[in-house]
């Protein structure tokens, strides 16, 4: 409910604990709480099948319900891309992706390279970025996200048991390869273009590089208003039949240290 997902980050106290003899006192030591506010946008779409269209295509199905599934599809890599890539700065009317959300916290980005031509991955920087996941210890909880050129990128750097039996099924049903113990997710919604400036990625298109995310899913989630929505439109014109699709959500970093990015990887 309300207009956002409210997140209470917690940034522990200076001294953690002490050790304390028998007759010791206590010393009071208390972390401290900040609201971090993710609001809700609203993804939607519009698809249209004329009424001639529907008349001619009868024999072959119910051409609305395809439009409608194609639309799903359509709206699902928008949504997808916006994921990874979403940007308030770039489009007010947008939530801020993984990328924006994890380079915004400085400690969290490894490079490649300090050149903005970018450079070649290497399984040491990788590890570098697992590590400064909080939880990486527990490697199941963790998802390593690139686009098709950064997932051939690290194949190329495993052994061939690794690329091609090491494999684990991760939620939904899907079997994916994995890099100690982590699950290697492929997605569309990483760029292979990413604009690299030896520092952080600064913009979604125009360069030749792309992005390895490693998020902790416990500490990353979708916080969701109004789940997707396809809802027929009251018909204003005999020659066709209208639909709209929309959601309202919003991607959640629960804890600054819950993702880590490795930027500047080269895909020229």
């Amino acid at each position: 409910s309300g207009n956002g997902a409210y997140i209470n980050r917690r940034t522990a106290a200076g001294t953690l604990a002490d050790w304390v003899a028998d007759t010791d006192s206590i010393t009071e030591s208390t972390g401290t709480y900040a609201q971090a506010p993710f609001l809700y946008r609203t993804l939607a779409t519009r698809g249209r099948v004329t009424r001639g269209l529907q008349a001619r295509g009868k024999s072959y199905g119910d051409l609305l319900a395809g439009e409608m599934a194609g639309k799903a599809g359509d709206f699902g890599e928008s949504y997808e891309s916006a994921c990874v890539i979403g940007s308030t700065a770039a489009d007010a009317n947008q939530f801020n992706g993984l990328i924006t959300l994890t380079q915004a916290t400085a400690g969290q980005i490894v490079i490649c390279t300090n050149a903005a031509a970018g450079d070649a991955l290497t399984l040491d920087k990788l590890d570098e970025a697992i590590d400064k996941v909080k939880g990486s210890g527990n490697p199941s909880d963790l998802l390593i996200i690139g686009s098709f050129k950064g997932r051939r990128a690290l194949n190329s750097l495993l052994q061939a048991q690794q690329q091609f039996n090491d494999v684990t099924e991760i939620q939904g049903g899907f079997r994916v390869r994995q890099y100690n113990g982590i699950p290697l997710v492929t997605s569309t919604g990483m760029p292979d273009v990413l604009t690299f400036d030896g520092a952080t990625v600064t913009a979604f298109s125009g360069g030749a590089t792309t992005a390895l995310l490693i998020v902790n899913t416990r500490f990353v989630q979708i916080e969701e208003l109004t789940p997707l929505t396809v809802a027929p439109l009251a018909k204003t014109d005999s020659q066709f039949d209208e639909f709209d699709m929309y959601s309202d959500s919003v991607v959640c970093l629960d804890n600054t240290l819950g993702a880590a990015i490795v930027a500047g990887i080269t895909t020229a």
